[in-house]
């Protein structure tokens, strides 16, 4: 079994004590309906970050090339290289670190998605003679619905993830001028 990205908490299950002949199909179904939505919105936030951090990436494509165009016009020898070729090199060597940094955000990430394989509704454990005719959806339903809050549960643990990554990656951006400033300053003064 996979190892678990959430804490060792065993994942929610709906309480035993509820009278399943008190609830109704239509109660939860509108459970249900609530939990898909829930879970269709983690999935369209996991996008919408790994759609900033492109963009993000793009813009970062754009100083790197404008860096080592600055840096291949500039080059005429290891010797002759002046402070400016240095910081440069240091911007891209900085831009270099983080496209690594943030190559996460937008590879492929485990994604829990709406539905289930039929494999896992079929069970035989809903169609045994134990189970009242007009009881069998109401148990398939509850049983989605824990399944839904397990897997809303885990795609927010990766959304959250990502999220902390690309707003570092926002900040360490940002910073880049500050460093090359201090950077060719420090050169400078020396």
């Amino acid at each position: 079994m996979a190892k678990s990205t959430l804490s060792s908490k065993p994942p929610w299950k709906i309480d035993s004590t509820i009278d399943v002949d008190r609830i109704s199909l239509d109660d939860v179904k509108f459970i249900f309906t609530q939990a898909e939505k829930r879970l269709d919105d983690t999935v369209k936030t996991g996008e919408s970050i790994a759609s900033r951090t492109m963009a993000m990436v793009t813009l970062l494509a754009g100083v790197l090339i404008a860096l080592s165009g600055f840096i291949i016009s500039n080059w005429k020898s290891l010797r002759s290289a002046t402070h400016k070729d240095y910081v440069a090199i240091l911007g891209c060597l900085y831009i270099i670190s983080l496209f690594i940094y943030m190559v996460k955000n937008v590879l492929p990430n485990k994604y829990f998605v709406l539905g289930s394989q039929p494999e896992n509704l079929m069970s035989p454990q809903y169609f045994t003679s134990v189970i009242p005719q007009d009881k069998i959806t109401l148990f398939i339903y509850m049983s989605e619905i824990e399944n839904y809050n397990l897997r809303i549960e885990k795609n927010l643990s990766v959304n959250s993830r990502r999220l902390v990554r690309y707003r570092f990656s926002v900040i360490l951006f940002l910073l880049f001028p500050v460093v090359l400033g201090i950077v060719y300053t420090l050169l400078e003064w020396l």
